[in-house]
């Protein structure tokens, strides 16, 4: 069989096929491909058995469409925003994700995100860089166990957040209507029967929820009024926040603190009003990594999609 890797030329994740080529063995050969687009992949990609596809790289329509005798597509995360999964559907290619790494990386780059906030790392570090040493100029700290915790999303992620946080003895609700009914008990937290009470009744809000129509822009200037005086994360998908209605919360500094490790257009510049804010904490799309995590994504990636192109399934399918 024939497998290609659709890399971006810009911020790659894989530099050399070693691990896929390893877990797929004498089975498949495996092509690489650094694009900044699908219309720069070579013609004969579409006659490939299999793709693992990571997400600076589009996968629409028109493209999934020109596939011949593509089995499988196995997305190299646990987000498949991406992927055109109606195209995929109708061309009978099964689309599965790897939704079990990199869970505590994320979980632990989000608490680290709100501990720089709620303890005001960045402007104690701005204090002593000034020659001074009084504690007065970081400002008021809240105490972590007094806190009321709001995650958006309560999948692998959201419940690995939530454990974290009560670890602290802080409070912990979430809202997700896709999540049965009893976990709540089985966690020890409260669940939310909407986003607004959830916004209403916590001091931070953390995000953990897929990217798709229905949460685009979840968070707008409607629901950041709501955030007045609080925090906001996300470590999910930057498209969950509307940018503009954020830049126009910070400007007005409505919220206490903001953390952000995804951003609306990953590819532009920052607007500089991010930059230049002591209460705006911001990392590069990292909070999936850790030196363990990446190779461990390549390699379940390439057994999923072993599973897809031999058996067309696995059950990490997305249906």
């Amino acid at each position: 069989m024939k497998i290609a890797i659709i890399d971006s030329c810009d911020h790659c994740y894989v530099s050399e096929p070693d691990i896929e080529r390893e877990v797929l063995g004498e089975k498949a050969e495996v092509d690489l491909f650094h694009v900044r687009n699908t219309g720069e992949l070579p013609a004969q990609v579409f006659g490939y058995d299999g793709l693992i596809s990571w997400h600076l790289v589009p996968l629409r329509a028109p493209f999934i469409n020109s596939l011949r005798q593509c089995r499988g597509i196995v997305r190299a995360a646990v987000g498949f925003d991406n992927i055109d999964l109606q195209s995929a559907r109708e061309r009978g290619i099964v689309v599965a994700n790897v939704p079990d790494y990199g869970t505590e990386e994320v979980a632990d780059h989000s608490l680290a995100m709100a501990l720089n906030l709620l303890r005001r790392l960045q402007q104690g570090h701005a204090v002593v860089a000034s020659g001074s040493w009084d504690w007065r100029e970081v400002g008021p700290l809240p105490r972590l166990s007094q806190l009321d915790i709001g995650l958006i999303g309560f999948g692998r992620i959201g419940m690995a957040v939530a454990a974290r946080f009560k670890a602290f003895g802080c409070r912990v609700r979430f809202f997700d209507p896709y999540v049965s009914s009893g976990v709540e008990k089985a966690l020890g937290v409260r669940r939310c029967e909407s986003l607004a009470g959830l916004m209403q009744s916590s001091d931070l809000i953390s995000i953990h929820a897929p990217l798709n129509d229905e949460t685009r822009h979840l968070i707008g200037a409607r629901e950041l009024a709501m955030l007045k005086g609080k925090y906001l994360i996300n470590t999910a998908r930057g498209p969950i926040i509307d940018c503009a209605a954020l830049a126009d919360a910070v400007s007005d500094r409505l919220l206490a603190g903001v953390a952000l490790d995804v951003f609306e257009d990953e590819q532009a510049a920052i607007p500089m009003l991010f930059l230049q804010r002591n209460d705006v904490l911001l990392s590069p799309h990292v909070a999936f990594y850790s030196q363990a995590a990446l190779p461990e994504l390549r390699r379940k990636a390439a057994q999923v999609l072993l599973s897809l192109v031999e058996h067309g399934y696995h059950r990490n399918a997305i249906h």
